[in-house]
């Protein structure tokens, strides 16, 4: 079977539209329909249903997409392992982040690798739970690091194999102008003050107060929803916000004296994990990024 016929099944399938894919291939739409025309004859199957408006795939289109992925992989992982007989230390790391363990897990994770793997290009996504899932799914994120709640009740979560990393304790971040009170009135300090996170976690509500809890049934919370931590942080900088943040980077964000971290109630972690599909081959790199991510979250935990 061609290869380069099922990329092109692979690009409609994901695209579903004739002028994208072939934008995408770098190829004329007749040379696309031709080549998806003769990987219908020679399977006995109609892939897609098409017409003036729109490109749909068949049942046999759906059926197919998951094994010709699969072997797209693994060719990829091939020319990756390939090259680096005639290149050592060539290949890509594609990372999907979710905004806790982006800093300082990932960055730090990145530069242990690099140490040791030069030459080795590492990309980095981040986004909501819902994306970098289906970018794990669609092969075109190598592995996912995010809060394992996230994948845990998800309709991929028997394709997924996740292997948990150390825990951190979390902490509440304010600025240093803006000081959070000793004793009982602080909990209701920080119900009452402006929020900045990323958006919390699906399973994550118990770890806020009641009245935090209705606002996010509201979904009226967090006040100031932002992609990243490091993003959050700024904010708490200008005003009277708080944030929360793994025990790592508060500490290292404080140095300067602009930011205050408080402790959180005993248990209040992160639930971070790296997320792999089941039964799909691993190029040496990704292999590699993974010990180095574990290394560095046992570092992180342990210098803390």
């Amino acid at each position: 079977m061609n290869l380069r016929r099922l990329q092109h099944f692979e690009a409609l399938y994901r695209l579903q539209s004739f002028a994208r894919a072939a934008d995408e291939l770098a190829i004329t739409q007749s040379a696309l329909s031709r080549s998806l025309q003769k990987l219908e004859e020679e399977l006995g199957a109609v892939l897609f249903d098409r017409t003036t408006h729109y490109v749909r795939p068949t049942d046999a289109g759906d059926r197919l997409i998951r094994p010709v992925q699969d072997v797209l992989a693994a060719a990829g992982n091939l020319d990756s392992a390939a090259n680096q007989l005639t290149r050592p230390g060539s290949g890509t790391v594609r990372v999907g982040a979710g905004p806790y363990p982006m800093n300082p897990l990932l960055t730090r994770a990145i530069g242990r690798f690099g140490a040791a793997h030069e030459g080795v290009r590492v990309t980095v996504t981040g986004g909501t739970a819902d994306v970098l899932l289906q970018g794990l799914v669609d092969r075109s994120l190598d592995l996912v690091i995010c809060d394992i709640s996230k994948f845990d009740g998800s309709a991929y979560a028997d394709e997924v194999v996740v292997t948990a990393l150390p825990r951190e304790p979390l902490m509440i971040v304010t600025a240093a102008s803006h000081p959070l009170p000793e004793g009982r009135g602080r909990r209701e300090a920080v119900e009452q003050r402006p929020w900045a996170l990323p958006r919390p976690a699906p399973g994550s509500e118990h770890r806020f107060a009641p009245a935090i809890r209705t606002r996010i049934a509201q979904r009226s919370f967090p006040d100031y929803e932002l992609d990243s931590t490091l993003a959050c942080l700024e904010v708490v900088r200008q005003g009277p916000a708080v944030t929360v943040v793994p025990r790592s980077l508060g500490l290292a964000a404080s140095l300067d004296g602009s930011l205050t971290c408080y402790a959180m109630a005993a248990g209040e972690q992160t639930n971070d994990g790296i997320h792999l599909l089941r039964n799909r081959s691993q190029s040496a790199a990704v292999t590699a990024f993974v010990k180095a991510l574990r290394e560095t979250a046992q570092s992180v935990v342990a210098a803390g």
